[in-house]
């Protein structure tokens, strides 16, 4: 008798457990659709089942987050942290929170935490390196922007991070190379094609600008800030005819493109060059 309410009670606690997976699920569904306040409710009744679930009340503090509570927020990411030391997700929450106020260097410890508990994980690497760059810990940043661009080598967008830092500390052939890199994983992304294009420029790869110019305007063909650019890149290696002919066909320059050519034109390193 006793060894059957032993096996009734694991089967309540297993049919309670599977239950509150299920509550966790129609929850996530709501949020991906934008339904925040029935993925709130959701998430409660998952708790509900399943009380010292630290996942759980992370996923009810994220909802929050959409929700803009972001008091209640903040409490269900520290109970979540009380209930799993060794969950990194809230930490990470909490320092994007942070963030939202200006709090950089609070920011910093919760990503820096996150880290410690999960270091394979590269967003984490990534939260980090771009919190460190931000209170001016440059030399630190480039080691774990380079970490996230090793553990997830086929996201292209922390190649191209790690490329902008070296690009801003006048590290030119580094940042070539990571540029290279994040064009070679997202072949059809034109902004990191006029990105590397400018890098090519200030290494001296003149002619390939040109044609990493050219690659772009065919994936963006309306894109006259890109063509204003390849006409620069024209004139600079000497093809004035084609450069000239460009410039009529576009006309007058627009405020906005001008202000973007300029401010790639000034990552070209050829100032005294410059004729807009």
């Amino acid at each position: 008798m006793q060894r059957e309410d032993e096996r009734e009670r694991e089967r309540e606690v297993d049919l309670r457990a599977e239950t509150a997976y299920l509550r966790l699920r129609l929850a996530d569904s709501y949020m991906r659709n934008g339904k925040i306040s029935r993925a709130i409710a959701e998430y409660k009744r998952a708790i509900k089942l399943d009380k010292q679930n630290g996942m759980f009340h992370t996923r009810l503090a994220d909802a929050y987050v959409m929700a803009e509570d972001i008091p209640s927020a903040m409490a269900f990411y520290q109970r979540a942290i009380q209930m799993d030391p060794l969950l990194a997700e809230p930490h990470s929450s909490i320092g994007d929170l942070y963030v939202r106020y200006g709090m950089n260097w609070h920011a910093l410890e919760q990503y820096r935490e996150a880290v410690r508990l999960e270091p394979e994980r590269a967003f984490f690497r990534y939260q980090f390196g771009d919190m460190l760059e931000r209170v001016g810990m440059s030399k630190q940043a480039l080691e774990e922007l380079t970490e996230a661009a090793l553990l997830a080598p086929k996201m292209a967008f922390y190649r191209f991070r790690l490329a902008v830092l070296y690009q801003q500390l006048d590290q030119q052939e580094e940042a070539y190379t990571h540029m290279c890199i994040a064009c070679r994983v997202a072949p059809h992304d034109d902004y990191y094609l006029v990105r590397l294009a400018g890098l090519s420029m200030a290494t001296d790869r003149r002619q390939d600008a040109v044609a990493y110019l050219r690659k772009a305007i065919t994936l963006r063909p309306c894109n006259e800030g890109y063509q204003w650019l390849l006409a620069e890149a024209y004139r600079i290696t000497g093809r004035q005819d084609a450069c000239e002919a460009l410039c009529r066909r576009l006309g007058e320059i627009n405020p906005y493109d001008e202000e973007f050519v300029t401010r790639r034109l000034g990552e070209w390193q050829l100032k005294a060059e410059f004729s807009m």
